[in-house]
Protein backbone atom coordinates (compact mmCIF):
# COMPACT_ATOMS: atom_id res chain seq x y z
CA UNK A 1 0.00 0.00 0.00
CA UNK A 2 1.48 3.30 -1.12
CA UNK A 3 0.87 6.31 1.11
CA UNK A 4 0.20 9.75 -0.32
CA UNK A 5 1.62 12.90 1.26
CA UNK A 6 -1.65 13.74 2.96
CA UNK A 7 -2.05 10.26 4.39
CA UNK A 8 1.58 10.31 5.61
CA UNK A 9 0.91 13.66 7.25
CA UNK A 10 -2.21 12.32 8.94
CA UNK A 11 -0.35 9.20 10.05
CA UNK A 12 2.43 11.31 11.60
CA UNK A 13 -0.17 13.40 13.43
CA UNK A 14 -1.86 10.26 14.71
CA UNK A 15 1.44 8.94 16.07
CA UNK A 16 2.24 12.31 17.66
CA UNK A 17 -1.15 12.51 19.33
CA UNK A 18 -0.88 8.93 20.49
CA UNK A 19 2.53 9.63 22.08
CA UNK A 20 1.18 12.78 23.71
CA UNK A 21 -1.85 10.92 25.02
CA UNK A 22 0.37 8.35 26.73
CA UNK A 23 2.03 11.18 28.66
CA UNK A 24 -1.42 12.19 29.89
CA UNK A 25 -2.42 8.61 30.76
CA UNK A 26 -4.97 8.09 28.01
CA UNK A 27 -5.26 4.54 26.77
CA UNK A 28 -6.82 5.12 23.40
CA UNK A 29 -5.86 5.81 19.83
CA UNK A 30 -7.54 8.84 18.36
CA UNK A 31 -9.38 8.69 15.10
CA UNK A 32 -8.63 11.35 12.46
CA UNK A 33 -11.75 13.39 13.28
CA UNK A 34 -10.61 13.67 16.90
CA UNK A 35 -7.16 14.77 15.74
CA UNK A 36 -8.76 17.47 13.61
CA UNK A 37 -10.82 18.65 16.59
CA UNK A 38 -7.68 18.88 18.75
CA UNK A 39 -5.85 20.80 16.02
CA UNK A 40 -8.75 23.25 15.64
CA UNK A 41 -8.88 23.80 19.40
CA UNK A 42 -5.10 24.43 19.49
CA UNK A 43 -5.33 26.79 16.52
CA UNK A 44 -8.17 28.65 18.26
CA UNK A 45 -5.93 29.28 21.28
CA UNK A 46 -3.12 30.56 19.06
CA UNK A 47 -5.51 32.87 17.22
CA UNK A 48 -6.88 34.15 20.54
CA UNK A 49 -3.39 35.07 21.77
CA UNK A 50 -2.37 36.63 18.45
CA UNK A 51 -5.59 38.66 18.27
CA UNK A 52 -5.21 39.84 21.86
CA UNK A 53 -1.67 41.01 21.12
CA UNK A 54 -2.62 42.86 17.95
CA UNK A 55 -5.61 44.55 19.59
CA UNK A 56 -3.83 45.17 22.89
CA UNK A 57 -6.62 43.32 24.74
CA UNK A 58 -4.61 41.22 27.19
CA UNK A 59 -7.14 40.93 30.02
CA UNK A 60 -8.72 37.77 28.59
CA UNK A 61 -5.41 35.87 28.50
CA UNK A 62 -4.16 33.59 31.26
CA UNK A 63 -0.87 34.25 33.04
CA UNK A 64 0.76 31.36 31.15
CA UNK A 65 -0.37 32.80 27.80
CA UNK A 66 0.94 36.23 28.81
CA UNK A 67 4.28 34.76 29.88
CA UNK A 68 4.67 32.94 26.57
CA UNK A 69 3.66 36.05 24.63
CA UNK A 70 6.13 38.15 26.63
CA UNK A 71 8.98 35.72 26.00
CA UNK A 72 8.15 35.61 22.28
CA UNK A 73 8.41 39.42 22.22
CA UNK A 74 11.71 39.71 24.06
CA UNK A 75 10.27 40.54 27.48
CA UNK A 76 11.67 38.61 30.42
CA UNK A 77 9.16 37.15 32.83
CA UNK A 78 11.57 37.16 35.78
CA UNK A 79 12.03 40.31 37.83
CA UNK A 80 15.47 41.94 37.84
CA UNK A 81 17.46 43.05 40.88
CA UNK A 82 16.80 46.75 40.26
CA UNK A 83 13.06 46.07 40.19
CA UNK A 84 13.24 44.25 43.54
CA UNK A 85 15.13 47.22 44.99
CA UNK A 86 12.51 49.62 43.66
CA UNK A 87 9.73 47.55 45.26
CA UNK A 88 11.60 47.20 48.54
CA UNK A 89 12.36 50.95 48.75
CA UNK A 90 8.72 51.56 49.60
CA UNK A 91 8.69 48.77 52.20
CA UNK A 92 12.14 49.17 53.80
CA UNK A 93 12.77 52.92 53.92
CA UNK A 94 15.40 52.74 56.67
CA UNK A 95 17.65 50.25 54.79
CA UNK A 96 20.24 51.21 52.14
CA UNK A 97 19.15 48.63 49.57
CA UNK A 98 21.83 49.53 47.04
CA UNK A 99 24.54 48.15 49.30
CA UNK A 100 22.86 44.84 50.06
CA UNK A 101 24.45 41.61 48.90
CA UNK A 102 22.52 38.77 47.26
CA UNK A 103 21.58 36.77 50.36
CA UNK A 104 20.53 39.89 52.28
CA UNK A 105 18.37 41.06 49.40
CA UNK A 106 16.91 37.59 49.02
CA UNK A 107 15.91 37.47 52.69
CA UNK A 108 14.09 40.82 52.35
CA UNK A 109 12.32 39.58 49.21
CA UNK A 110 11.23 36.46 51.10
CA UNK A 111 10.20 38.50 54.14
CA UNK A 112 7.87 40.66 52.03
CA UNK A 113 6.69 37.71 49.91
CA UNK A 114 7.68 39.22 46.58
CA UNK A 115 7.57 36.71 43.74
CA UNK A 116 10.46 36.12 41.35
CA UNK A 117 8.17 36.26 38.30
CA UNK A 118 6.35 39.30 37.02
CA UNK A 119 2.65 39.59 37.82
CA UNK A 120 -0.10 39.53 35.22
CA UNK A 121 -0.51 43.32 35.55
CA UNK A 122 3.20 43.90 34.97
CA UNK A 123 3.23 41.66 31.91
CA UNK A 124 0.19 43.44 30.47
CA UNK A 125 1.83 46.82 31.04
CA UNK A 126 5.08 45.72 29.38
CA UNK A 127 3.28 44.10 26.44
CA UNK A 128 1.21 47.22 25.86
CA UNK A 129 4.36 49.33 25.95
CA UNK A 130 6.01 46.93 23.47
CA UNK A 131 2.95 47.09 21.22
CA UNK A 132 2.95 50.90 21.26
CA UNK A 133 6.68 51.18 20.46
CA UNK A 134 6.59 48.58 17.68
CA UNK A 135 3.26 49.61 16.16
Amino acid sequence: MKMTNSSKHLYVWAIAIQVASKKENFDCILVPSEIVELAIKKQGKVVKVRTAFLLGDFDKLSIKQLQKLALNNGITIARKKNYFIRLLNTLEMDVNLGSLKGSQLKSLITKHKIGALRSKEELVKLLKRKLNTDG
